[in-house]
């Protein structure tokens, strides 16, 4: 009898001892779960598709469609002349000048309809990051246009000379933009702030930055 109750007694406390581990486990991977997230919710304000063992412990969602981190105002500027030719041979009195310049406003950032996704490591806790790279959000027109130019006797500037330039200027602003650094500053920043975040909790991260297509893109067939 007193075998038997020892047994029981052993076997308790084997019992008492994997249960306290297992909530100790299961603690501390809901403690890196919740500290994954909200590093990302206060960073990007988007709730991550979080993975353990290939099963989603959290899904993706965000409050806003969008998220600009890094903005600047730049000053673009184009002109062109023009002149007439008779058999390639410019003609005197013909030769016109003009310039446009206004100040843009360039906003980089994330579109967050597209997949932000976290696989943790169940033994290490190391923490992988999928995100899209940034993009340039919007370039928006914020200054006054302004206009100089130069006549000349026989070819004159006219109202469709400047509406082209001022479609063209819109249109260098897209480009200078799209080949500044301002996306790479966007993903610099949001690397460093969101590894500070969680390597502050104890969890070593890399971020994998891709190409990816949106949500919406991905369900037009």
């Amino acid at each position: 009898m007193k075998h038997y109750l020892g047994l029981c007694l052993v076997l308790l406390t084997v019992a008492g001892i994997a249960a306290f581990a297992i909530q100790r486990c299961t603690s501390a991977v809901d403690h890196t779960v919740d500290s994954i997230r909200d590093a990302f919710v206060q960073v990007l304000r988007v709730q991550p598709q979080i993975t353990m063992n290939q099963q989603v412990v959290l899904t993706q969602t965000a409050p806003i469609a969008e998220l600009a981190v890094v903005t600047k105002d730049e000053m673009v500027t184009l002109g062109f002349t023009e002149h007439l030719e008779l058999f390639t041979v410019q003609l005197p009195l013909t030769e016109k000048k003009l310039t446009v310049e206004s100040i843009y406003r360039i906003k980089a950032g994330f579109d967050l309809s597209e997949p932000f996704s976290v696989e943790i490591d169940p033994v290490t806790h190391e923490v992988h990051a999928t995100m899209p790279h940034a993009k340039i959000l919007s370039v928006e027109q914020t200054g006054e246009t302004k206009f100089q130019g130069e006549d000349a006797i026989l070819n004159r500037i006219t109202d469709a000379d400047r509406g082209e330039i001022l479609s063209n200027l819109n249109m260098a602003a897209h480009d200078a933009a799209q080949k500044s650094s301002l996306k790479a500053e966007a993903e610099a920043q949001v690397e460093e702030r969101l590894k500070d975040l969680i390597q502050h909790n104890g969890q070593p991260m890399q971020i994998e930055w891709t190409d990816r297509v949106s949500k919406k893109q991905r369900e037009i067939p």
